[in-house]
Parts: C-alpha cells; structure tokens; sequence
C-alpha cells in the first residue's frame, strides 16, 4: 500500500511540474510582452500583490511558485528599491522548514545574481548574504546544500574582495570536508565553490594554496583515466588556474610543468566523446596559466598549441538521411546554397564550443605573449584560415578575424615586418570580395568588415599604399550606400498598416543593416590612425560627404549617430590636417552634447573630449564646457535604475571633455573655471564607462601628486576624500595596471601618520581596502 501511495504522488509530482514549468514560461512571456510596450511597471504592481498572496498562505507550494515568479520577472525590474524588496522576500524563504522552499529560495538569489549583479554586490547585500551561505552550506537537505553551492557560482563572481575576505577561513573550513566527500557530485560543486573564491580574492587565497594544491593534484591523480569522472577532472583544472592566479608567477612556477603535463595527457585519452568536457576546462585554464606565467609559459606552447589548433578544423558537415542523432546530442542545423542546391549543415553544439574555446585559447596565447609568440605566428594562421568560412555562427568568424588581428600585432612586435604585411594581404584578398559580391549576407558583412578593422588596426602603419587604401574605402562606402538603399527601397514598399510580427521581422532588418552600416564605417577609423596623410588625400571628401548627407535635419537617430562615430574618428586621428572643414560637422556635434537620446549624447560627449586636445577648439570651449557640465550635473541626479545607466556613461564621458577642456582651453574658460573643476570633482568617481575611468582616474591621482590648488583644496583639504575615490577604483576595471601601481606608491609616501587620519573619514570597508594597497605597494617596493 505505502508504494501504491509513493507511485500516486510521484504522478501528482510529474502532473505538478509540468504546470508549474507551463506557468513560468506563461509569466517570463507575459513580462517580456509587458516590457516591449514599456507597460511592465503596470504589470509589476500586480505581480506583487499575487506574491506576496502567495508567500503570505504558508503553504509550501504556493511559496515556491511566489519564488519562481520573482525569479522569471527579475530581469525586467529596473530600479534598484525594488530588486532589494523582492530580494528580501526570497532571502527570508532561505530560512523555511520546507526543503523545496529553500532549494526554490537559493534558485532565486542565483537568478537575482546573474539579472542584477551591481545590486547584490553592494556592501548592504554581502554583509546579509553571505552569512546564509555559510548557513546553506551546512544545510541537512543534501540537494538544498549542492543548490546553495551552484547559487555562490552567480553570486561570488561579482562580490568584492574586501567583502568576501571575511568569509574566506569558514567557507573554506565547510568546502575542505566537503572536498573529502566519496560524492562527486559534491566534490565538484565544492571545487567550482573554490575556484569562485580564488577568482575573486586573488594573492590572499594564498594561504590556502599549500593546503589545496595537494589534494587536487590526488583528485586528478585519481580520475586521470577514468572517462565517467570527466567532469570533476576538469573543475579542478579550472580551479588549479585560479591558485595560479591567486599566487602569482612565483608561487605557482614549482607546480607548473606537473600541471600542465597532467593536462596535456588528459587530452591524449583514447575514445573520448565528442563532447569530453576536459577539452573546454583544459583550454580555459590554459589561458588562466598563460596569462599567470606570462613569458615562462612558453616552454609549453609547442606541446599545446597543436592540439588547439587541431579544433580549428572542425566545421559544420552536410546532414545525410543515414546520420543518427541521440536524444541527448545538442546540434545546430543552417542552410547554404551551393551550385544552385540547397544543403543542410550540421555541427554538434559541443564542437561549435570547442572551437570557440580553442580560438579563444590561442587569443590569449598570442596577446599575453606578445612578441614572444612571433614563431608561432606562421603555424597559427595557416590553421586559421578554415574559420573564416565558418557558416554557422558569427561569433566565430569575428574571434577568428580578431585573433588574425593579434597575429599582426605579435609577428609586428617581434619585427618580422614582412609577415605583418603577408598576413594583411592575405587577409584582405579573402575578406574583400565579400563585400563585392552579389548575394547580401548581412552577418557575413559585418563580421568581415570588423575583422579588416581589427587586422588593420593592429598591422599599424606603412602596410597600405594609395591604391589599396583608396579600394578598402570605396568598397566600404559601397556596401554603406547599398544599405541605405535598400532601407529606401523598403519604406517605399512597406504598406501603411501591417502587423506586429511583420514590424518585428523589420525592425531586426533593420538593426542589422545598421549594424552593417557602423562595421563598415569604422574600417575608416585605422585607416585614419595609421595612413592619415594618405587618407586626407585620398578619401576624406568621401567620408566628410558621408558626415554631412547624415547630419541632414530629415536624418533618422540612427543615421546621425553613424555620423557621430565618424566625426569621432576624424577628430581622433586626422586633428588639425581637417580643422579647416570643422565649420561643416563640428557645430552638430556640439548640439548633441544636449540631445535627450543618450545613445547621441554619449558619443557626442566622447567627440567634445577629442576636439578638445586641439588648439582650434579654443574658441567653443566655453559654449561646450558648460554643456558639458549640465549633463554631468543633471545625470549624477538620477535615480538608481538599469535604464539608467546610459546615461552616467554619458556623464562618464562629459568628465573626461571637461577635464581635456581645463587641461587644454584653461584661458578660454577663464570665466567657469572654478565651477568646472567642481563639476568634474564631484562627478568622480566614474560609473559605467570603464574606458573614461581609466582615463580620469589617472588624471585624478596625477593632479592630486601634482597638489594641483584647484583640485587638493586649501590645505589639502580635499585630498582624503579625493584619496577615498582613489581607494575604491584601485585594482577594478575603473583603473588600468599603472594606474593601480601609483595609487599605492602614492599611499606610502603619504606615511602612516596622514594615512591614519584619512582612513579615520574612510567606511570600514574602505579602511580594509587602503590596508590592502598598502600592503601590496610595500610588497613590491621589496
């Protein structure tokens, strides 16, 4: 009878599942529909009343579906109050007595961590969750715990390390038992715990290096030629490269040839599947390695790199009515037409990730190395030139175009100036017809002239002589025409009123035409940067033609923005050649530094900083410098929303104008100059734009080294707080390498005495912070 009972519910179960999977599908449709029309905060307003119904009855069912509901809604929820209230809500559930409530629970702060990442890794939510996963970790349910576990993977990845260090010594405590486990199921889960901790906290893993390498070294001793323990094999690959990183070149050259011998035979296996996971987590950590042991991963490349290179000979194959397909094989079918037939491809999903993930490795081989890779430089691009008639996904083909790129920059680093040019004209002799041929590809269009832009931008100069870059322009500009044209000829057919699924299949159209429009115009940018005397003779009156037919007051956004960017690549790399011709463009770009489309406003922003390190600018420094302090002011203003963010980039942008403005036009804006200094003080730190917080950060710590009156303030008053800024960008992508290197020279030659007094106005986690970069400033003064 008590099995009898067990097979009734096990049926209510399945019945259950299908129609709580049927009701998450109905609501992520419903708020994607909702979020279309701009109508989801509506939607919103009644969500909430339906779960918090359903939180409020008790009973486990209805909690759980209360979860999954604010789980499929995250990502359309746009302001921050409202991501932390539905946040509360699911982290009270972690603390349920029903297992499935808290399995339901730890789904949803994962769900949460992935769709708002900035908001749960803020101070307030990392001091309130971590906690629970230390508490989840020791949860009596097995499944709740391994699901807390994959949770940390979405959530750890964006905690900062000052957050995290607290909480390194008992989470490490609870994962070394469980790393003891005869389940391996739980001992992967605890080593991508691990290796999520080490990605984040970097050298002060340290100390848990010793303890750990030991026993991953056991566990791959143990499932090296076990093909059932693939899976675990590789996590601790994966994890074995995040030590590397966390202990440096120094502390992990002892390990290193043991390691990646042991890699290097675990890809030597016979009669592995197709989809053997340990190809992917090798590669990847490979490039983990690499970039760890900089030069002294060479010694390597020669064992590895044909292997990698091996993957680039997979491609897609003709589906044949005898192939089998299993159930379980993941493959992705396209279309070609060849000599007037049609063809169905085929290509496994895992094969697809392999080649990606080889050209991804060898990416990072060829950037880490530098000049270093020059030899290997030959071998690559002969096994390159397969993937650039890769038909299945373009993602592919632009990797490849962009590893060609760094191929380039390699053979022109290490001075084999003759290979530079081979590689560009062979590049070229591919990649240009396409942009001549009869059949329009879209995709195949843009990814083309992207790979041009790339190969040419990293060739640098002296590689192109007139003729050469006279085609690459007219070609480019041709396609350009072509797609404006078609766009004409499509409005001229289109009826007045259609559907809804017909405007969508138009609008995707035409955001590829228009992606296809930019790819093409940007070809013009290293062409500019490299061969601007050239260029200005050659092809400018076509560009500055292209600019002007854009800037028409008829002119759609997006047209206008095509010539923003181009504007943007002139004012960069052509300066004072073309200032003659600024009278025809430069006036509506200023204009858009107020347009209310952010989108314009950016670049128009980034293109005011350009104009700004020329001397001819002087005479609209002032109109322009207080445009720019408006956005920067009105948008520091904004509420905390996604939607939002565009437009701190903006502001982003505006600091950088407005600092070129002061360094540069001082004198012209004699009149504003103590209120523009305030402005670009307190607009800092940057907030969106990792490029322009490279770039002010920098000037900030050069100013502040400097005691720029303008900027420390009246004895110095300004500097712990400006200091403070400093701490926070220090090491984040807001900084580059020098950058985070002189923040701490600049720490140490304060002294201690200063340094206690700042920290005093600092937060806690600031204080731990400056420790931090003291610290490590003296460790490589040593």
């Amino acid at each position: 009878d008590d099995e009898d009972d067990e097979d009734d519910e096990d049926d209510e179960d399945d019945e259950d599942e299908e129609f709580f999977n049927i009701g998450k599908e109905s609501v992520d449709r419903i708020s994607r529909c909702a979020a279309k029309v701009e109508a989801f905060p509506l939607l919103l307003e009644g969500m909430k009343q339906a779960v918090s119904k359903l939180f409020q009855s008790g009973e486990w069912k209805q909690v759980v579906a209360g979860i999954s509901t604010l789980s499929m809604i995250a990502e359309y929820v746009d302001d921050e109050a409202t991501v932390s209230q539905m946040t509360n809500g699911i982290k009270m559930q972690l603390a349920a007595t029903n297992a499935r409530v808290r399995y339901a629970a730890w789904g949803g702060i994962a769900q949460f961590s992935e769709d708002h990442a900035d908001v749960l890794s803020s101070e307030t939510w990392t001091s309130q969750l971590l906690p629970e996963f230390l508490k989840g970790l020791d949860d009596p349910c097995a499944r709740v715990s391994l699901r807390c576990m994959e949770a940390f993977q979405h959530f750890g990845e964006s905690v900062e390390r000052e957050d995290l260090e607290p909480f390194i010594q008992p989470l490490m405590e609870k994962l070394g038992n469980k790393m003891q486990s005869s389940d391996v199921k739980l001992q992967k889960k605890a080593i991508t715990f691990i290796a999520v901790i080490a990605g984040q906290v970097d050298d002060a893993f340290a100390p848990y290096y010793g303890h750990l390498m030991p026993v991953l070294k056991q566990v791959i001793q143990n499932t090296l030629h076990k093909t059932e323990e693939r899976q675990l094999l590789g996590k601790c690959f994966e994890c074995i490269s995040l030590l590397a990183r966390a202990v440096g070149r120094s502390g992990f050259r002892a390990d290193a040839e043991q390691i990646m011998q042991a890699m290097i035979e675990a890809t030597k296996i016979p009669n592995l599947p197709n989809n053997d996971p340990v190809k992917e987590y090798m590669m990847a950590a490979s490039e983990r390695i690499c970039a760890t042991l900089k030069e002294d991963f060479l010694p390597f490349v020669s064992h590895i790199l044909p292997g990698v290179l091996e993957k680039f000979t997979l491609a897609p194959r003709e589906f044949a009515n005898q192939d089998e397909i299993n159930d379980d094989d993941e493959v992705n079918l396209t279309m070609i037409r060849e000599n007037g037939r049609m063809k169905v491809m085929i290509m496994y999903s895992s094969e697809i990730q392999d080649l990606k993930g080889a050209l991804e490795c060898v990416h990072t081989f060829v950037e880490e190395l530098a000049a270093a890779y020059a030899p290997f430089v030959a071998q690559t691009a002969q096994a390159l030139l397969p993937v650039f008639d890769f038909c299945m996904e373009d993602g592919i083909r632009d990797l490849a175009f962009e590893t060609w790129g760094q191929l380039c920059r390699s053979a022109r680093a290490g001075g084999q100036e003759q290979v530079v040019r081979e590689l560009v004209m062979e590049f070229l002799k591919r990649v240009s017809p396409k942009f001549e041929a009869e059949k329009v590809d879209l995709a195949e269009l843009k990814t083309s002239a992207e790979g041009v832009t790339a190969c040419l931008r990293e060739a640098g100069p002296n590689i192109l002589h007139a003729e050469q870059l006279r085609h690459i322009c007219r070609s480019t500009l041709a396609v350009t025409a072509e797609s404006f044209k078609r766009r004409a000829e499509a409005a001229k057919g289109r009826p007045s009123h259609h559907d809804e699924d017909g405007d969508e299949h138009e609008d995707d159209d035409e955001e590829d035409e228009q992606a296809v429009r930019q790819a093409m115009c940007d070809v013009a940018g290293p062409l500019m940067q490299h061969h601007a005397d050239l260029f200005v003779k050659e092809s400018f009156p076509d560009y500055l033609n292209l600019v002007l037919q854009c800037l028409q007051p008829q002119a759609v956004k997006e047209d206008r923005k095509l010539a923003l960017m181009v504007i943007c690549d002139i004012l960069e790399h052509l300066g004072q050649r073309v200032t003659s011709f600024w009278p025809q463009f430069v006036p509506k770009l200023v204009e858009d530094i107020h347009n209310p489309d952010p989108h314009l406003r950016q670049v128009a922003c980034y293109g005011a900083f350009l104009a700004a390190k020329v001397p001819d600018f002087a005479p609209l420094a002032l109109e322009v410098a207080n445009g720019l302090s408006q956005v920067v002011t009105q948008s520091r203003q904004r509420s905390k929303k996604k939607s939002e963010k565009i437009a701190q980039a903006c502001a982003d942008n505006a600091l950088s104008a407005i600092i070129e403005i002061l360094t540069v036009h001082s004198q012209a804006v004699a009149s504003i100059k103590a209120q523009l200094w305030q402005v670009w003080l307190g607009g800092l730190p940057c907030q969106e734009d990792d490029s322009e917080g490279e770039r002010n950060h920098k000037k900030l710590l050069e100013l502040i080294q400097q005691e720029k009156p303008e900027v420390v303030g009246e004895g110095g008053q300004n500097v712990p707080k400006l200091f403070g800024v400093l701490v926070d960008v220090y090491k984040t992508d807001m900084t580059d390498e020098e950058t985070s290197k002189g923040i701490g020279l600049f720490a140490l030659r304060l002294g201690e005495s200063k340094l206690e007094g700042f920290a005093a106005q600092f937060s806690e986690k600031q204080r731990k912070k400056l420790l931090r970069i003291v610290r490590e400033a003296q460790a490589g003064k040593a």
